[in-house]
Parts: structure tokens; sequence; C-alpha cells
């Protein structure tokens, strides 16, 4: 059985793209996989589901096409809309230059030094220079600004950002 610390989320498949059995996957940036990428992870019914790749490519920054294996018309895509994609982390290439993506940190645990838990993130806001992660706590939603300065450590296995916000960021 593969677990959720196993696998990295990339996105949502959104729609059938032509109709020889790719899908359209919306992903919140732009994603870097490693050249033996065979397999991604659906999330069915509440179980992680590896599905092998036939073919994956780049449409757009935002969207990828992907074709697998045995899912050959667009009645068999039909199954697979609006389900969530993930990589196994063995795919995901690590950047030589440390540069962070945050579009990957969607569904990570956000842990201040101060305040403890802050939440999960559950979106990226990258429509302004400054980018911001929208962390939900129960009802509570709090919106952290995604700043190298302020974080403090990656840990890739519990899936958690862990920062050191300045005073009273933590509290709005």
């Amino acid at each position: 059985m593969i677990e959720q610390s196993e696998v990295q989320r990339i996105g949502t498949i959104v729609k059938p793209h032509g109709v020889g059995g790719e899908m359209a996957v919306s992903v919140p940036a732009a994603l870097d996989w490693t050249d033996d990428l065979d397999c991604l992870v659906c999330s069915m019914d509440g179980i992680l589901v590896p599905f092998w790749v036939e073919s994956l490519r780049e449409k757009s920054r935002t969207t990828l096409l992907v074709k697998f294996e045995d899912v050959d018309t667009v009645e068999q895509t039909s199954r697979f809309m609006g389900v969530t994609v993930y990589m196994p982390l063995r795919f995901v290439a690590q950047s030589e230059d440390e540069d962070l993506e945050w579009g990957l940190f969607l569904d990570w645990n956000v842990v201040d030094a101060k305040a403890g838990k802050l939440g999960t993130i559950h979106a990226v806001d990258d429509s302004t220079p400054n980018i911001l992660f929208l962390v939900r706590d129960g009802e509570r939603e709090r919106i952290i600004p995604a700043n190298e300065e302020w974080i403090t450590g990656v840990d890739r296995k519990m899936r958690t950002l862990k920062y050191n916000l300045p005073d009273g960021l933590a509290e709005l």
C-alpha cells in the first residue's frame, strides 16, 4: 500500500485531452521530474493507486498532459476527472540550487518555532510577487508568506515546513 509520505501532490486531473485517453492535469507551478518517471499515483476513493505512465508532457506552465497505460478512450478517462495526482518522491528531481517550488508544498503542515502547528497548506497564491500559502487549521485560515528567510526546515518525510515567523504573524 502506498503511504502519503511516499508521494508529492502535483495537481488535479481536470479534463480529457483529445479522444485517445490523454488527460489534462492542472498543476500549481512548473514541475521537474526525473527521466525515469514510469508511474503516477491517483487518489481513487481515498486510496492511493499507482498508474503506469504511457506518456507525460507539458502543455503549459500550469498544465501537464498525461496518458496512462490501458486508458485509451474518453469514456475510460471519465473516472479520473477531479482526481488528485501524486508523484512518487523517488521521481521528484532534486534541485541543486535548492530553489523551492512553492506549489509542491500543497497538503504540507506548517509549524512555527514559537506558535507550534499552524495548519495545512491548502492553496498557493502566486498572483502577486509575494507568494502566499493559504493555511487551514479546522475553520481557521491563515495567510503565511512563502518566504525562504523565515523557513528554517523542510521535512520531506513528514511533509512539514518549519518556520520562524516574525512576532505576531502567526496570530493573524
